[in-house]
């Protein structure tokens, strides 16, 4: 081996120590287990080679330091431990709570961080909602957007550069995930489309992103066994499941950190099953959230609720009227009602609440023109004191599309599901980020 090349690997040795934060002489040698003086030398030349087992041992050091950043290498395939971020873990969301509980909004993130909560939407889903036909639906939208790939046309497929006979990185980013279910049918839409027929992802990076530890862990260990019973051992190593308890709304995102800024690299943000219509601003999300989440060429997958041409027709607004009293409502009052049911009883205060749902459109709660918002709101004390607490909005899906491409989002493909009685009850759509 050349002089040359034998600088090299000091300089790749010493550019992994920077990386990992230890840029002093002295903290690289406690690392790497050698004296300050040793590392003088390698880095002026006057030691121009390591021995084979000084360099297995520098080798064995350099890969512990990934493994103590919280990669759990062990796993099959890696699956990294819960990252909570700060003002996002179960203790500061409690303490939020326990500051807004009397205020007139709260917020969908309070339904789902305890146990209890995601317990109840779990339910939900398991009460006739449609949740085994949506997700079919997003099978089907997911594959035709991958299923083509001829030039020149606007499909996922080619913007993950495979029409171009390239390959390339992808960071697959869930906002709001619940079980996972859906992003399973993502990845492994993903896996199939990397066969030797196809153009090869180098690597691919689930990162499910809620204030729901206990949703978080059942999204994050579907995906790795997904990982695990599709793929050989030899690609484990090509796919990581990074999950992070983060609130993507209010939050500070510091999980868009461990994305890939290679421009050549896919991010692909995932926002499904109506989460969109469930926060209190799209515009703050869009501007502030995604701004800092994707980059000019990123991707986002969106579904939302497609609003009736009659209002009455959606499943809500019987709701709104008292006319179901069946199991589902039951369950959803019980999540709605929830967070405040913990906290009175967490204070020793009387239980009795009461879900209203109120059909409004336009004004503050209805940014996107044309939509319609369910608001569910929760009699706090006995004066009649009201808090929101959840937004289902149903959107119009022309107008959507024009108040993204105002945000710099272009409309790439779409796809409507429907219900059981043959109306569009969701759409799926792909938007590309063309500008700042």
């Amino acid at each position: 081996m050349s002089r040359a090349a034998n600088n090299q690997v000091f300089e790749l040795i010493f550019g992994l120590l920077e990386l990992h934060g230890f840029h002093t002489h002295e903290a690289q040698a406690s690392i790497i287990g050698v004296t300050p003086t040793t590392i003088t030398n390698w880095k002026t030349g006057k030691v121009r080679a390591l021995n084979r087992g000084k360099l297995d041992e520098v080798i064995r050091r350099v890969h512990f330091l990934s493994k103590r950043r919280g990669v759990d290498l062990v796993g099959e395939p890696s699956l990294c431990p819960i990252v909570i971020e700060e003002g996002a873990g179960p203790a500061d969301i409690e303490r939020q709570l326990r500051d807004k509980w009397d205020s007139v909004y709260l917020g969908h993130k309070f339904l789902y961080y305890h146990p209890a909560g995601a317990m109840a939407w779990k339910k939900l889903l398991d009460t006739g909602y449609g949740s085994a036909q949506l997700a079919k639906g997003f099978a089907n939208a997911f594959g035709l957007a991958l299923r083509d790939s001829t030039p020149g046309k606007s499909n996922l497929a080619s913007m993950l550069r495979w029409s171009e006979g390239k390959s390339c990185g992808v960071d697959l980013i869930s906002l709001g995930p619940g079980d996972g279910a859906k992003e399973a049918i993502a990845i492994e839409s993903l896996i199939d489309r990397a066969g030797p027929k196809h153009r090869l992802i180098d690597w691919l990076t689930f990162t499910p992103v809620d204030v729901s530890i206990p949703l978080l862990r059942m999204a994050s260990e579907r995906a790795r066994n997904l990982i695990r019973d599709r793929l050989n051992k030899e690609s484990w190593p090509h796919f990581l499941v990074r999950p992070s308890c983060s609130d993507f709304e209010d939050g500070g995102i510091g999980f868009a950190g461990h994305l890939s800024d290679n421009p050549s690299d896919r991010r692909l943000a995932l926002f499904l099953g109506g989460t969109f219509g469930n926060l209190k601003s799209e515009t703050r999300f869009v501007e502030y959230s995604l701004g800092r989440m994707l980059r000019p060429g990123d991707l986002v997958w969106l579904e939302v609720g497609v609003r009736q041409d009659r209002i009455e027709d959606d499943g809500l607004y019987a709701l709104s009227k008292g006319q179901l009293g069946d199991t589902q409502e039951t369950v959803r009052r019980s999540l709605v009602e929830g967070p405040h049911r913990r906290f009175r009883a967490s204070v020793g205060s009387p239980l009795d609440t009461r879900m209203r749902i109120i059909p409004r459109e336009g004004g503050a709660t209805c940014e996107v023109p044309g939509s319609y918002n369910f608001v569910h709101d929760v009699d706090i004390n006995p004066s009649g004191q009201r808090c929101s607490v959840l937004y289902s909005r149903r959107y119009d899906i022309d107008a959507l599309r024009r108040w993204f491409l105002e945000l710099g989002y272009e409309t790439r493909f779409e796809h409507r599901v429907k219900d059981s009685r043959g109306r569009d009850r969701t759409a799926h759509l792909l938007l590309f980020r063309a500008r700042v």
